[in-house]
């Protein structure tokens, strides 16, 4: 889900610099071919006003020179009238038509665009000469079909540069996104390696001032105060309970001193006996939350393990008591497993499954415990027994500490809701976990997974 996340993060940052980059370059093409539109269009109207200052020129100085002008002069497009009279007309004007598209009453002192038959366009500018008491008219004319077909060109390449842009910008968007939410990564990475197990390792942290050192070095305070309080939380579990020990032990033989006294009454023994049962029920509390703190430290006396010796032992030990229940505890061993491990608390483990699994299925019923591997290696321990069954809504919280189903049925049971969050805390402080499932057979199914170390063929 974070790595998800984190994708969708750099996602959006990919997306928003593609969009910031390509209203930039949306912004700079309209910007340049806005330039170029202008600056060309400012070249026509300075060639119109050269033409119009060239006619007048003539009109003024050199009247006979204009049917020259008209015919081989510097201004090919040109008009001069004399009222609805025409005067003169250069021989490019009438071959491009703007007489038909060109009337007196039309044109306006600033140019104008027009478009003739043949769909070529014409910038027009007029200007009135008065001249000798008379009003002469002088129209001048530039063809824009190329300054035209250089702005088309220049739109034509922006169009095709900005699907290039716009891929370019998301890759290097996504390149770039992907450097600086590195960090990130590597800090989601380190955190995600941190338990209540493994308090001490911190995030990284590198020389650099930056808002992510920034964050990590929050992190590794708040994981170096977490430290100190299950530090704490556990010296205290583990001196409460050797605390515990001793009154609780004294406790236990007073009772059993009292009721061996001849003078006791009935209701007193029963009431001494009562006491004894659950002075009896706060030993194992406090047994069980010394092998939690063990577990929890990590303080484990390993030494070479088989662990289907290990298991062979359990069944042998608990047929006692299923016999009892006129039960049958049936063992499947098809491999081996040599572990470097704390017999007593991997013991304890398989002890409390199988224990349970005898406590809670009927009488004459059969409790099965296999111990196999699969082809990836991993060996698997599965206790499987034919009782009631756990509900979904408690098989992940089965493992929790002082957790139960049913606290009457547990009590009559004699359990302190300790053995299953002992069986997690000691199969995970060897490598292995334990899950709980269903048994297709009816009743509960807790497997037991080792990874493939130092496993034998």
């Amino acid at each position: 889900m974070k790595l998800r996340r984190l994708s969708n993060l750099r996602l959006k940052f990919t997306l928003l610099y593609g969009v910031a980059l390509i209203v930039i370059v949306l912004l700079f093409s309209i910007g340049i071919y806005t330039f170029v539109q202008r600056l060309l269009i400012s070249q026509i109207d300075n060639h119109l006003r050269r033409d119009l200052a060239t006619v007048s020129e003539y009109l003024r100085n050199d009247p006979a020179g204009l049917q020259k002008l008209a015919n081989f002069g510097a201004v090919h497009l040109f008009r001069i009238r004399d009222g609805n009279r025409t005067l003169i007309t250069s021989q490019e004007w009438v071959i491009a038509g703007l007489d038909t598209q060109v009337s007196g009453g039309d044109l306006a002192p600033s140019p104008i665009l027009l478009t003739t038959k043949n769909k070529q366009l014409y910038r027009v500018q007029s200007s009135l000469l008065p001249l000798q008491d008379k009003l002469y008219q002088i129209v001048v004319a530039h063809e824009q079909s190329n300054y035209q077909r250089t702005l088309n060109t220049l739109a034509l390449i922006i169009l095709l540069i900005l699907p290039v842009s716009v891929a370019l910008s998301l890759v290097v968007g996504y390149l770039i996104a992907g450097r600086v939410l590195a960090p990130v990564a590597a800090i989601t990475a380190k955190a995600r390696e941190i338990n209540a197990e493994n308090l001490a390792a911190r995030l990284p942290v590198t020389d650099e001032d930056n808002e992510f050192n920034n964050l990590a070095q929050v992190f590794n305070q708040t994981f170096s105060r977490l430290e100190d309080s299950f530090e704490r939380l556990r010296h205290f579990t583990s001196d409460a309970s050797h605390e515990l020990r001793t009154p609780l032990t004294a406790i236990r033989s007073i009772g059993e001193a009292a009721l061996q006294q001849q003078r006791i009454t009935p209701e007193s023994a029963e009431t001494i006996g009562s006491m004894l049962e659950e002075t009896d029920r706060l030993v194992q509390t406090v047994e069980s939350l010394l092998l939690l703190s063990r577990a929890d430290s990590h303080a484990l006396l390993k030494e070479p393990v088989e662990v289907g010796d290990l298991l062979a032992d359990v069944v042998e030990f608990l047929s006692v008591l299923a016999e009892e229940k006129q039960q049958q505890i049936l063992f499947e061993r098809q491999t081996t497993l040599q572990l470097e491990a704390d017999s007593c608390m991997l013991r304890r483990a398989f002890l409390n499954l199988v224990d349970n699994a005898v406590k809670y299925s009927p009488e004459r019923a059969t409790v099965t415990v296999r111990f196999f591997r699969q082809q990836d290696g991993t060996t698997l321990v599965e206790v499987a027994d034919q009782g009631p069954g756990i509900p979904d809504q408690d098989k992940l919280r089965v493992f929790d500490r002082f957790y139960r189903i049913d606290n009457g049925r547990c009590r009559e049971k004699g359990g302190t809701g300790l053995g299953l969050a002992i069986t997690r805390a000691s199969v995970e402080a060897h490598g292995g976990e334990v899950s709980v499932h269903d048994n297709p057979d009816g009743g509960t199914l807790f497997r037991v997974r080792f990874a493939p170390v130092q496993a034998e063929p």
